[in-house]
């Protein structure tokens, strides 16, 4: 099979980046309720979403508990910023000729595509949208700036620029004073539906931890082969020699958490992001009443002694080349309120704080 080259794979970056620009991005990450468009209540929705200083005691305060998987979310304007698709005009280039010898640049070498390219089970699909996200350290912004539009005219929800935030005194505010550290801060325009239809809209931000950590919060092995007879009956004599010395307490308790992890939990090549923040925020109507439901998360790597509850787990878990003990930890934020709009409202937590404005449009009034 054909491997890209170093060489080729920068000229397919930059005809990624260039296409980015020049064709038109398609809000695919949308998902919008089967009713009139003419109908539709369009709001505008700041969020300004941040971290507490961190404090001693605050961990303690909450059960241990792992990331949960938010995939149902209607709107994820962040994956479109972050992300272009650009798997249409990929598909609309001229195949590429077969590989030569020759490593000069070449144009026609780069607007053209590979087949393999445009199969998304396939790992020459580097513009697949998943994996771009999971290459990222952290975030590329924590302030998002978006095009902006037109609501009058505006057939699908759209991302506001940093200009327009009414929150932006707050972020520094909260830098200045060194009381927290802000993950994320953006505005966008959508219609606001009734609870059952489930708009949910995706927010995430901070660091990526998928190059260390499975989204169940578990370590990844750092040692991904078989144990040896040999390195085996070192581990059981070290093992024996531990329990001898009462440095090893087998415990038959059944109340740990979290329990300890899958042996050898090795990281696959398209592993997701594991975002610091995520989570969904969900701004709907009952009557003319605006509601907000938070479900947010802050994950931090915390340290953690594993004593499965079953003795055999345990002397597997004390058998495994990696003894050491770290689990991302995540703190929810859920909470649902009645609102009003143009006024600021604060979604607080000993973790991380949110501030919310929802400030009304010339399609916001019911219309019949």
């Amino acid at each position: 099979m054909h491997k890209v080259g170093t060489s080729q794979l920068l000229q397919r970056c930059i005809a990624a980046l260039v296409l980015a620009v020049t064709v038109p991005s398609v809000a695919a990450s949308v998902t919008l309720p089967n009713q009139s468009k003419d109908k539709w209540r369009w709001f505008e929705i700041e969020v300004l979403v941040f971290k507490h200083s961190p404090t001693e005691t605050v961990a303690e305060q909450f059960p241990w508990q792992g990331p949960s998987s938010f995939t149902d979310a209607a709107y994820n304007p962040l994956v479109d910023y972050y992300v272009p698709e650009i798997t249409g005009a990929l598909a609309g280039l001229p195949r590429c000729a077969p590989p030569s010898l020759d490593e000069s640049f070449s144009t026609a070498a780069l607007w053209c595509v590979q087949p393999a390219e445009l199969d998304p089970l396939l790992p020459q699909n580097w513009q697949r949208r998943e994996r771009m996200l999971a290459s990222l350290a952290r975030a590329p912004a924590q302030v998002i700036d978006g095009l902006g539009g037109d609501v009058t005219k505006a057939k699908l929800p759209y991302i506001a620029p940093a200009e327009q935030f009414e929150l932006a005194e707050m972020r520094q505010q909260i830098t200045r004073r060194g009381v927290g550290t802000p993950l994320l801060h953006m505005s966008w325009y959508q219609p606001v539906f009734g609870l059952e239809d489930g708009f949910k809209v995706r927010l995430f931000g901070g660091q990526n931890y998928g190059e260390r950590f499975a989204p169940s919060g578990y370590l990844y092995s750092n040692d991904d082969h078989e144990l040896t007879p040999n390195e085996l009956a070192q581990r059981l004599e070290l093992l024996l020699a531990q329990q001898q010395d009462t440095q090893l307490q087998f415990s038959a308790r059944s109340e740990d958490q979290p329990l300890a992890p899958p042996p050898f939990l090795i990281r696959e090549a398209d592993a997701p992001a594991v975002w610091e923040l995520d989570g969904t925020l969900h701004v709907y109507l009952v009557g003319n009443y605006l509601h907000i439901a938070s479900d947010l998360e802050l994950r931090e790597p915390h340290a953690v002694n594993w004593q499965p509850a079953a003795l055999a787990a345990q002397a597997e878990r004390a058998l495994q080349p990696r003894s050491d003990g770290e689990f991302l930890r995540s703190f929810k934020l859920e909470q649902l309120r009645r609102v009003i709009s143009h006024e600021t409202h604060y979604f607080d937590h000993p973790k991380l704080g949110i501030a919310v404005q929802i400030r009304r449009t010339d399609l916001s009034a019911r219309r019949y």
